[in-house]
């Protein structure tokens, strides 16, 4: 930090220098070589400056990822994706049923996903006045072979 201070207090005084030289020459010839003489003189501080830096930068260590990284990524993606799903599907299946004058208490769907991107419903567990009746409408929408257990028991 110290080194950077200086260079740019001797950035400063070379550009003092530059223009009392400028006043002082007026139009001489003098005036363009001593121009151009602390103009060399500044370029080779500001490099000293910035080749000191980049000598002493420390670039920090940091650890290459492993394989193990990503897979812990995604299996907290895929949980998520699973338990939005659920949560999405039991809000459409509890807006059917409203529709049909049953309200619910509970609905949860168990929802797994396969690798190839397809969704399926597993199981969805109820608890509402009329089960079976939710039960019926819930099968009409996502299959026959769902399988829609009572949450009460």
């Amino acid at each position: 930090m110290e080194n950077l201070v200086s260079a740019a207090g001797g950035v400063c005084a070379v550009s003092a220098l530059i223009c009392v030289l400028r006043m002082i020459a007026g139009g001489t010839k003098l005036k363009a070589q001593a121009e151009l003489i602390i103009k060399l003189v500044l370029a080779a501080s500001v490099i000293a400056v910035i080749s000191e830096g980049a000598v002493s930068l420390e670039i920090p260590d940091i650890p290459s990822g492993s394989g193990t990284d990503y897979s812990e990524a995604e299996q907290v993606r895929d949980a998520e994706l699973v338990r939005h799903t659920g949560e999405n599907i039991s809000e459409v299946l509890r807006g059917q049923l409203s529709a049909a004058g049953i309200e619910t208490e509970k609905i949860e769907t168990e929802v797994n996903i396969l690798e190839d991107g397809s969704i399926i419903i597993s199981r969805v567990i109820i608890s509402s006045a009329d089960n079976e009746a939710a039960a019926e409408i819930i099968r009409s929408s996502l299959g026959q072979e769902t399988e829609v257990v009572n949450g009460d028991s």
